[in-house]
């Protein structure tokens, strides 16, 4: 008899299977274990069961390993090792990751709605990098801490697929950063930032002369108060970094 006895899959009833002789439960509802099921009742129970049945031309009834498009069992190409099922494997963890994003994103439905006005984009730039540093590290110390001896000899598939996720979130951890650094480099932004400052001090201090010109101070109160602007305007671009 295909398949093994002791494997029960979700969904599974507490009625037999109506294949003769079959010794498994159906599938709650459909009348049939997962291995009988017929044809035209089969996406319901994979949609129930969460898993597939293998695909291959010799009609085998199977349960396909997690991933493999077409569905294929260790019988059929699927083994340890093989392409398929590495390729099944890079599927299992993409689709975690894809999971863990709509999750956050559902999460954060109101900010991602009403997002924040964006600033200069210069500065957003130099931010959104810093940003991206810290995320870079935070994924880092997750990598390393599943790497770690006491993780890994404890660990199953699930604490495998997870261990591949987060490597993937880390290496596009890693990859988006230096994008960002090399559009930093690029683009020149600090050295621009730093002379729109400057341009921007220069503005202030002319209009300031502008309208100093134009009252009845003497020569030492127009001094006095441009020293005064240039405090200020000090104290407030450290308060701003």
């Amino acid at each position: 008899m295909p398949g093994r006895m002791d494997l029960v899959l979700p969904g599974t009833g507490t009625a037999p299977c109506g294949e003769q002789g079959c010794k498994r439960n159906e599938i709650d509802g459909l009348e049939f274990c997962f291995w009988h099921m017929p044809e035209d009742r089969l996406d319901e129970a994979e949609e129930v069961t969460g898993v597939f049945r293998c695909r291959h031309e010799s009609g085998c009834h199977q349960v396909a390993v997690k991933g493999t498009d077409p569905p294929r069992c260790k019988n059929h190409g699927a083994n340890r090792g093989s392409v398929i099922s590495k390729q099944a494997s890079a599927r299992v963890v993409e689709g975690r990751v894809q999971d863990r994003m709509l999750q956050i994103m559902s999460e954060q439905g109101e900010r991602l709605l009403n997002p924040r006005p964006i600033g200069n984009p210069l500065v957003e730039l130099l931010d959104l990098a810093a940003e991206m540093a810290e995320w870079k590290t935070i994924m880092q110390e997750i990598v390393v801490y599943l790497l770690s001896t006491e993780r890994i000899r404890s660990a199953h598939s699930k604490v495998g697929e997870q261990l591949r996720a987060e490597v993937l979130l880390f290496e596009r951890a890693q990859e988006r950063y230096s994008k960002i650094l090399q559009d930093i480099a690029r683009l020149g932004i600090e050295h621009r930032l730093a002379a729109l400052e400057e341009t921007q001090v220069r503005i202030v201090e002319q209009a300031l002369a502008a309208a100093l010109n134009s009252t009845s101070l003497d020569i030492v109160a127009q001094e006095e108060a441009r020293q005064v602007l240039r405090r200020e305007l000090t104290k407030a671009a450290k308060r701003a970094g």
